[in-house]
């Protein structure tokens, strides 16, 4: 049965290097947006606020409301074990 032990190996690195993909996004994300700001003379925090507020749109429109809550609620509860 080593096999079955390679498999769950692989998923595993499967699922590190698409958080390290998505860590990646996330901050080319962070810093086109903060420099953006900074060009048009306005508040990084102003425009993240709005920007996931327009995410959290997306993700009603897209994947419904309940899904969009849940998004909200995970974000909220890693504010709350920071």
């Amino acid at each position: 049965m080593p096999s079955a032990n390679n498999v769950v190996s692989l998923d595993g690195f499967k699922r590190s290097t698409q958080q390290e993909l998505i860590d990646d996004i996330g901050a080319r994300a962070f810093l086109f947006i903060r420099d953006a700001a900074a060009e048009q003379g306005l508040s990084i925090r102003d425009v993240i606020v709005e920007h996931m507020l327009g995410m959290a749109m997306v993700v009603d429109a897209v994947e419904g409301r309940e899904e969009a809550q849940n998004v909200l609620q995970a974000i909220s509860e890693k504010l709350d074990c920071a």
